[in-house]
């Protein structure tokens, strides 16, 4: 069924924009209540190689393996690996709407001391599930071998659904209804894309499985991923929570294809920066199939966030052998030291927790937290708590740059 013919037939205002379709990838049809839908084309597509997108291609994948490289080299790679994992779960779920910053994150890990009404108000439980989501696919692929599939999606989908808005919805199951996406304008809701029926979803989650393992070396994987990312938000498999699977996919596909095998680039923060470009590019690759524009927006997405990673990674290792130095005068026991590399991973702590982590008594963590602050690395809080909060300043505006 034609595009044209479903616009005259339903002709109800939040269906107008079909006509904004104007070299659609994919085709419309109308779905069990007659509304009409989009079915976006099966992998692969067809991209068109110009001069500024092959630039772009080997700039980043330039770019990439530098941050790989500078992966490889760290001692202690996983103290980063959940730093920057967090990082990303904040600015993944900033871009639904949540407002809990790293810093929050960090405070509730470390002492669980945000209110009810204030954790509620940051939605900072979504950015918690999408810490746990992330690591538990990592986890499972690491000592597994488990490649990126639908179980995987759906797995991490179940975590991240986990007792917050759209707990309800099914999570961990592909949609058996139909699902929008709504643009919210003030008062205004207006439907902007109206994904495949659920009748459509199977074949075209078995077609986009495929194209995961695709094995085509003439592929690039930065641009695999891009397309990836557009085809799992176009078939918006779940009822909620589409946009951050669909951005989870990316570090995962990443890691399974060797491409970043210590986990350190995130793109959300690209995509928040430029949130705007974003949602746009996708929907222009549906309303006009730009995968050109697209690919190349996702390209510049890892060349940016790559060189910020390399920077970002220089200016801890910078800090961390600084810190190293100072304890390293003051003949700082390893557990002080051990303690102050996980500061990177968390600058806030509390001698219980400091407790917990060392494995020692309570007198022995207060002696390492206390060296740590007699040394300049760590400093007290104002944070009211049952427990005297810890914090090296340093490290946290290191992390939040």
């Amino acid at each position: 069924m034609s595009a044209r013919i479903i616009k005259d037939r339903y002709n109800e205002p939040q269906w107008n924009n079909i006509g904004r379709f104007t070299k659609p990838n994919g085709r419309f049809e109308a779905n069990s209540d007659g509304q009409p839908t989009f079915v976006p084309r099966e992998l692969p597509p067809t991209v068109r190689y110009d001069r500024e997108l092959i630039a772009l291609l080997v700039k980043a994948e330039r770019k990439v393996g530098e941050l790989k490289g500078k992966g490889s080299e760290l001692e202690n790679p996983h103290i980063l690996i959940r730093a920057y994992l967090k990082k990303e779960a904040v600015l993944s779920s900033k871009i639904e709407g949540t407002m809990a910053s790293l810093k929050d994150l960090n405070r509730q890990e470390a002492v669980g001391n945000v209110s009810r009404k204030d954790a509620d108000r940051l939605r900072l439980r979504e950015v918690i599930n999408y810490v746990n989501a992330l690591e538990d696919s990592l986890k499972a692929m690491r000592e597994t071998g488990r490649r990126v599939n639908m179980d995987v999606l759906r797995a991490a989908h179940k975590i991240l659904m986990d007792g917050v808005r759209g707990h309800d919805k099914e999570p961990g199951k592909f949609r058996d209804q139909q699902n929008w996406v709504i643009r919210t304008r003030g008062v205004r809701r207006e439907i902007v894309y109206t994904p495949p029926p659920p009748e459509k979803i199977s074949a075209l989650l078995e077609n986009f499985e495929e194209f995961i393992q695709t094995n085509d070396e003439s592929l690039s994987v930065l641009i695999q991923c891009a397309v990836l990312h557009y085809q799992f938000e176009a078939i918006h498999p779940f009822i909620d929570g589409n946009g951050r699977i669909g951005r989870l996919l990316i570090p995962l596909i990443l890691y399974e294809k060797r491409i970043m095998p210590v986990p350190l680039l995130y793109l959300s923060a690209y995509f928040d920066k430029h949130h705007e470009r974003y949602y746009s590019g996708l929907l222009a690759v549906s309303q006009k199939s730009g995968w050109q524009e697209w690919i190349k927006f996702f390209l510049m997405a890892f060349i940016e966030q790559a060189d910020a990673a390399v920077e970002n990674i220089q200016r801890l290792m910078t800090l961390m052998r600084g810190h190293k130095n100072t304890l390293r005068k003051r003949s700082a026991s390893g557990n002080v030291v051990f303690l102050m590399e996980s500061l990177f991973s968390n600058p806030y702590v509390t001698i219980p927790n400091a407790a917990r982590f060392l494995e020692v008594t309570y007198p022995s963590a207060k002696s390492a937290v206390m060296t740590l602050v007699d040394a300049g690395i760590l400093q007290p809080t104002d944070i009211l708590y049952r427990s005297k909060v810890f914090v090296a300043r340093d490290i946290e505006d290191a992390l939040n740059a």
